[in-house]
């Protein structure tokens, strides 16, 4: 039997349903983001470290919720690229992670097809289901600390 002909349709585990979904909508991003080069995750970490500034790669770890070796090997790409630079702080032996210049050219370039998925999203959802989209999110995200 040719599976492809199958309909979509949900799994009973909540898990499989939410990875799909992750799945589908970083697949979205990642076609709209195309022509700027960077996938939506590279974008996200280049917008965290222009809102919140230089970061040990703890702190970064931290505040994106992102395991440190996972981190790492998302953040190499980036450092060659040359839009990221990660220092050693002589003092603590701390890797510091800066947003070069190019990395917020290369970020401000991006923009527009981010803001095109987030407005393509609008027009899928209503306010009231991104709303409570947003409210589920942070529930689920309070799973874990």
């Amino acid at each position: 039997m040719d599976k492809s002909i199958l309909p979509k349709q949900p799994s009973i585990c909540h898990c499989t349903n939410m990875r799909r979904s992750s799945r589908a909508i970083t697949q979205f991003y990642d076609e709209l983001l195309e022509p700027s080069g960077l996938k939506v995750t590279q974008y996200s970490l280049l917008n965290h470290l222009r809102r919140l500034g230089p970061l040990t790669m703890n702190e970064l770890s931290k505040a994106i919720r992102l395991e440190r070796t996972t981190l790492v090997r998302n953040l190499k790409p980036l450092e060659n690229m040359g839009l990221v630079s990660i220092l050693t702080e002589k003092a603590s032996q701390a890797h510091l992670v800066h947003l070069t210049e190019k990395g917020l050219k290369s970020l401000e370039m991006a923009f527009p097809y981010w803001n095109q998925a987030q407005e393509n999203l609008k027009e899928l959802l209503t306010e009231e289901e991104i709303r409570v989209f947003k409210g589920v999110l942070q529930k689920l995200e309070s799973i874990t600390p």
